[in-house]
């Protein structure tokens, strides 16, 4: 008797919910319409429901990811201006071919590996495990080489620009002065050389020639022809910066150039870069001579959308 009437209530419950918000004859037409747009918001409902689920455990992964190879990265200190330990390196490599490097600026969750293969797509979408995700990884230019042999002067890392600060989401903080006069510096390695870096330029970037009168200014040069060339490509970089750093780059020096996404426009790029420390030098960075820049160089549509004259 207890099961005949818990299933009549049960039925009585599910026809409570069909009457009120399934459309049904009885139901006349503004109240048809009343429980469509219901049933449309709740579905939209669940499904925002179901994309934040899966962006906050992709992030958890994520994180877990990272941390799993910091633990084998910083397993053993490794000297300024050394080879990284081989241990650690095979490990790396062992779990993924395509590790190159290691990069870590201090007050950012940047403390990352960085890959390479054969394209500059795969690691947009693909995580360091190779398998599909929206963080990516870090990964140099397809076309850097870096070898025990030989290693490209300037080399060219790319990472998303994520909100919750991972991959390169939280380069931005470097646009403001106090943050880059407290974290000047970057720790950078490949799998032949560990060494400090200090960052001389941080600007805006288009990455369509139309934004700029027709010009993208190169990011990727890894030759020279003399040092005049040199300077002027540096000279570029520098005044577009939006801190004058008051770093010197001189031809020769080992450059790193790391590109993320900027929201300052349409397509637009936020570019760091950052020189070697050179031997004999000390690796810390006169930050008293860092100020504002008054007048930084943009791509001709930041001055547009502003409506400044450029």
């Amino acid at each position: 008797m207890s099961h005949y009437k818990n299933k009549n209530v049960f039925l009585s419950f599910l026809g409570h919910i069909y009457l009120s918000y399934i459309p049904n004859k009885k139901d006349n037409f503004k109240q048809i319409i009343i429980k469509i747009l219901f049933i449309i918001s709740l579905i939209s409902l669940i499904v925002s429901a179901c994309f934040i689920a899966d962006y906050f455990l992709e992030a958890e992964k994520q994180s877990s990811i990272i941390a799993d190879s910091q633990n084998v990265w910083h397993s053993t200190e490794v000297q300024d201006n050394a080879k990284p330990q081989s241990l650690v390196t095979d490990i790396l490599t062992g779990n993924n071919e395509d590790f190159k490097g290691w990069i870590t600026i201090s007050g950012t969750k940047i403390d990352n590996p960085i890959f390479q293969t054969t394209n500059n797509e795969f690691y947009l979408n693909h995580n360091q495990d190779k398998k599909k995700s929206a963080y990516g990884a870090l990964y140099f230019d397809y076309r850097n080489e870096i070898t025990e042999n030989k290693t490209d002067k300037n080399l060219v890392i790319y990472g998303h620009e994520m909100n919750n600060g991972s991959m390169f989401g939280s380069l931005k903080e470097l646009r403001r002065l106090d943050f880059y006069k407290a974290n000047p510096i970057i720790e950078f390695s490949t799998l032949y050389k560990s060494s400090k870096y200090k960052i001389y330029a941080i600007f805006v970037l288009n990455a369509n020639k139309a934004d700029d009168n027709g010009y993208i200014y190169n990011i990727y040069r890894k030759n020279f022809y003399n040092d005049n060339d040199f300077d002027l490509w540096t000279k570029e970089a520098i005044e577009r910066s939006l801190i004058n750093t008051g770093v010197d780059v001189k031809n020769g020096d080992n450059i790193i150039t790391l590109v993320t996404c900027s929201k300052d426009f349409k397509n637009s790029r936020l570019v760091v870069m950052a020189r070697e420390t050179r031997d004999g030098e000390n690796p810390t960075v006169n930050t008293s001579l860092a100020k504002i820049n008054p007048n930084p160089r943009y791509p001709e549509i930041w001055y547009t959308e502003r409506n400044i004259k450029n």
